[in-house]
């Protein structure tokens, strides 16, 4: 249950043939229930869109769980913004095993949070976004001929346009992680490939130097997943499939080298410092001057020093 109550919550049926969606709307006749027709994540995103009435809309997957502030804080947010419309809400995430325990907090990919580096990672779990109508009118629906990652191309296409992000202070999100979740080979391999496949349209549109580099940061980081979680056989045939030789002539420049290297780092140390060292890697990748996106409470302590406007 949330402290602030949904004004209209929609429920979209993807075609399930358990009885959950004849379940709800007996048990719960104030849940509109739409159906889907089998046609997908994107186009039930889409459905859900086209069906709300009101001014802002928060999407959930089934199997994840809202704190129960989540609505009644990211709305807070929102009010205290002099242009909400521009900002994608997204709060912090904990990880929910299957098997039970307590949440576990995720590290907020912040150093994807701006444009370009989304191209490196995505730096949101739909289901811990606030978004105002407004914004996904401007915006235009979710691709539904991306087979995977319609999301993530959906945060692409609104932080190049220059909309920003800003995150809760704390996880608002529970993220359901079922085991074995994409740790088979043959699966990681292939959702790597589609990723690879939806970014490229996107690092067209930049300066072939930095697109090279960005691309090159890319199978870098696909490379050391497979490694780490797949094992060398996944990671040669990633490297056979998707890493051309010319790549080797980009140089493996200094740039890179130090990237891949404080980014490992980053990765592997506490999380009270590892988003620090993550960002700093970003700006040696990018060349970004301006700070990427932090905490409300980062926000509010630059807000009360004059040094971050709205």
């Amino acid at each position: 249950m949330q402290t602030w109550p949904a004004s209209q919550i929609l429920l979209v049926d993807d075609a399930s043939s358990d009885g959950t969606a004849a379940y709800v709307q007996h048990a719960y006749p104030q849940v509109t229930v739409l159906q889907n027709a089998g046609t997908g994540l994107a186009a039930a995103r889409n459905t859900g869109v086209a069906a709300a009435r009101f001014a802002w809309v928060a999407f959930i997957d089934d199997d994840d769980v809202w704190h129960p502030e989540k609505l009644a804080q990211q709305l807070a947010q929102a009010n205290a913004c002099a242009t909400p419309d521009a900002v994608i809400w997204a709060s912090q995430v904990a990880t929910l095993n299957s098997h039970g325990g307590m949440p576990v907090p995720r590290a907020t990919p912040r150093q994807f949070a701006t444009w370009p580096a989304c191209l490196l990672g995505s730096p949101i779990q739909p289901s811990s976004v606030l978004l105002s109508k407004n914004l996904l009118s401007r915006m235009g629906p979710f691709n539904e001929q991306i087979p995977e990652g319609a999301a993530y191309d959906y945060w692409i296409r609104c932080l190049s346009s220059g909309i920003s992000i800003r995150y809760s202070t704390n996880p608002l999100l529970y993220y359901r992680q079922h085991h074995p979740q994409m740790t088979a080979a043959v699966r990681k391999l292939e959702h790597f490939l589609r990723i690879d496949a939806l970014v490229a349209p996107h690092l067209a549109r930049l300066a072939a130097a930095q697109a090279d580099r960005i691309r090159l940061a890319r199978w870098l980081h696909n490379l050391r997943s497979l490694m780490a979680h797949s094992g060398v056989r996944a990671a040669l045939r990633y490297w056979n499939t998707s890493v051309p030789l010319p790549a080797l002539r980009l140089g493996l420049g200094l740039r890179i080298i130090f990237y891949f290297l404080l980014d490992t780092l980053g990765c592997r140390s506490p999380h009270r410092i590892r988003h620090v060292l993550r960002q700093k890697a970003m700006r040696i990748l990018i060349g970004a001057d301006r700070s990427l996106p932090q905490t409300q409470d980062d926000i509010s302590r630059h807000r009360s020093q004059g040094t971050l406007v709205d």
